[in-house]
């Protein structure tokens, strides 16, 4: 567990110097590749919680139901300095 928490927050201090540009490809390369498990889990956690520190309007892609909080795992595109589901 202690690997994970020290994993999130040396990325997070990563991206934080990351384009939103940047972090939109990261983004979406992330959802498309399969496997990682945890890793991956922990890596696009820090990926949206960069966006959210840039003050990126991530309400189109969380949602919150019966007290339990969803993230859709899809590539976006921003627009209007939120982040929108890309459907194909």
């Amino acid at each position: 567990m202690s690997t994970t928490i020290h994993l999130y927050q040396h990325l997070l201090e990563k991206f934080t110097s990351y384009s939103l540009e940047e972090l939109i490809e990261l983004n979406n390369e992330t959802v498309k590749g399969n496997g990682w498990g945890s890793t991956k889990a922990t890596f696009r956690t820090a990926i949206l919680a960069a966006f959210s520190k840039k003050g990126v309007d991530l309400s189109k892609i969380i949602s919150k139901e019966d007290g339990f909080t969803s993230v859709k795992s899809v590539p976006v595109r921003l627009e209007q300095n939120a982040l929108i589901p890309i459907t194909f």
